[in-house]
């Protein structure tokens, strides 16, 4: 019996050594955090205080590193091709749903090649027009376009972004006729707007309330499912046009796939409790942000949801990277 006992507890030793051996001491150096978008920008700003927050509850430095180029792709690539350590990690926007839809070869998987940690933050958009721009809201400006079809521009911040997205599935919803034009970033966009090149045009919030404020540019509809603190008079698309309609833009973390579970379970929870922060709450309304909290199999499945949601739209819109 105590030779069974023996062998037994030997066994479990044995079976129990892996599991506790995937994650010695972690974090033990430096984590970076991956951003495939530019320094300076709302989700940029955000990462970087929470990468502080973390750096202080961790007791290692958190590295937030700039990868920019064709759409997030060239750092989401990177982390998908990273060693499933916990030591590279990405901070994407809801692009990385977007992507497969445009880019009919792209070199990682959104799915397959990575392991949700949790969403981040989420910011909304409005839909704002120039102050020459008779329309003071969205059903004034549906039935002006209607009135003179092809001859309203609206602006993006790129091809295939979720403000080029959003405009076409509302374009979709109330069949305006108005041509697009894209911009290297919502800073151009928005200057575009104000200056009367362009019409319309989707634009974080936080990027448009200066505008808005100066009487430069007027709101016309903000794209979450329900109005914005920021803009508590501004109707939604989903009231405006009576269908549903939510564009939200969200960002998440996530891991290289194959990183150990009790990994991503740390990071989860670390991560929450410093959203939670007061100051990084402060932070992110400063950036027209708020904190999101999800469970990793809740980012996924809003991953494969909004996959399927934008490949209809990219498809039926007739959408293409430049």
């Amino acid at each position: 019996m105590k030779k069974l006992v023996a062998a037994v507890l030997g066994m479990g030793i044995a079976l129990a050594a892996p599991a506790s051996a995937q994650v010695p001491d972690y974090p033990a150096r430096p984590i970076t955090l991956i951003m495939p978008y530019s320094a300076g920008t709302g989700i940029d700003t955000a990462t970087r205080a929470l990468a502080e927050k973390l750096r202080v509850r961790m007791k290692v430095p958190f590295i937030v590193q700039n990868k920019v180029g064709a759409g997030g792709n060239i750092g989401s690539e990177f982390v998908a091709r990273s060693a499933p350590d916990g030591y590279t990690l990405l901070v994407v926007a809801n692009t990385l749903a977007m992507n497969p839809g445009l880019y009919k070869n792209l070199p990682y998987d959104p799915v397959r090649d990575f392991a949700p940690v949790g969403l981040l933050f989420k910011g909304a958009m409005v839909l704002v027009a120039g102050s020459k721009v008779p329309a003071r809201n969205l059903a004034e400006f549906v039935a002006a376009a209607a009135q003179a079809p092809g001859q309203y521009n609206y602006a993006s911040s790129g091809v295939g972004t979720p403000q080029h997205l959003a405009m076409e599935l509302l374009k979709e919803a109330t069949g305006m006729n108005i041509m697009h034009i894209p911009h290297k970033g919502a800073g151009e966009a928005v200057t575009a707007i104000a200056g009367g090149q362009v019409e319309v045009g989707f634009v974080p919030i936080q990027s448009a309330l200066v505008q808005i404020e100066a009487g430069t540019m007027h709101a016309l509809a903000v794209s979450s499912p329900a109005r914005q603190p920021a803009l508590p008079d501004v109707a939604t698309v989903a009231e405006s046009v009576g269908k549903p309609f939510d564009v939200d833009l969200w960002y998440g973390l996530f891991a290289p796939a194959g990183t150990p579970a009790a990994i991503i379970d740390k990071l989860h929870r670390q991560m929450q409790e410093a959203l939670a922060d007061r100051d990084m709450q402060q932070s992110l309304s400063a950036q027209g942000m708020v904190s999101a909290v999800s469970t990793p199999a809740e980012l996924d499945s809003l991953v494969r949801t909004d996959l399927a949601r934008w490949a209809r739209v990219i498809e039926a819109r007739g959408i293409t990277p430049n």
